[in-house]
């Protein structure tokens, strides 16, 4: 067995493998150090540890890394790998700068080409929303990256005297006849406009009919009202993980 860990700003994913299936996953909300290891925690003394080997984790965010490596230091578990520092990503990155790419959207690029093996758009839609492309021989070329809906609902709030923080779901009609209505129907259709257009102007541009799939916590939301969107795979970062992680023993065996 071995551990998957995603980092995110919003959520923390930890994924136990058995080879090359995932056994069982979950989220755990980033709201403190305290919630992070405890509910952590919960999740290893689910499992027999002396029979893992591994602990493999994406991270963008240095907080929560933070609380997730004492708690596998609390475990006695392997001393974790970290993407892009201790393991390294293999994925050409076709951007001006590759060393800036999060692990996250290198790990969704991976997990996206070994599915299609083709152009590919890949929408994660969390905290932020990143719409990144990848070509017919799995090159991460570069993408977009906008707030999510969250994000928004709570940026009107805080920057606003009067405005409320709303839940990301989709209104029951456009015409807001209240407050809470008016900033869900902005944010909600807003969203899916923004996302639609800009799948269309990335494949004008890349020249491709590509197959677009959708991960992230709004992923299912999304999907509902942008039909470019082909599938919605949950656990696409995880599946990156699993497939660096992969090509990674492999080629320590070789050696």
């Amino acid at each position: 067995m071995w551990l998957a860990i995603d980092i995110g700003n919003t959520n923390v994913h930890p994924g136990m493998f058995e080879g090359d299936v995932l056994l069982s996953t979950c989220t755990i909300r980033n709201e403190s150090p305290f919630t992070i290891q405890t509910q952590l925690a919960a999740f290893l003394n689910t499992f027999d540890l002396s029979k893992m080997r591994d602990v493999i984790i994406s991270s963008v965010n240095p907080e929560a890394e933070a609380c997730v490596f004492e708690c596998i230091q609390r475990h006695n578990l392997a001393k974790p790998k970290l993407l892009g520092k201790d393991i390294p990503i293999p994925i050409v990155v076709l951007t001006d700068h590759p060393y800036k790419v999060g692990a996250d959207r290198l790990a969704n690029a991976v997990g996206a080409y070994e599915r299609t093996h083709n152009w590919t758009v890949i929408v994660d839609s969390g905290t932020a929303i990143t719409i990144d492309a990848i070509n017919g021989k799995g090159a991460f070329l570069g993408g977009i990256i906008a707030p999510g809906m969250e994000l928004s609902s709570r940026a009107l709030h805080h920057y606003t005297a009067l405005l409320p923080e709303v839940s990301a779901q989709k209104p029951g009609k456009i015409l807001g006849t209240n407050t809470e209505e008016a900033i869900r129907t902005g944010i909600y259709w807003g969203t899916i406009g923004m996302v639609t257009m800009l799948i269309r102007l990335l494949c004008e541009e890349i020249g491709h009919k590509p197959s677009v799939i959708a991960t992230g916590g709004s992923a299912s939301l999304l999907a509902k009202d942008v039909p470019l969107i082909d599938a919605v795979i949950p656990q696409l970062t995880l599946e990156g993980i699993k497939g660096i992680y992969k090509i990674t023993a492999a080629s320590t065996v070789k050696r």
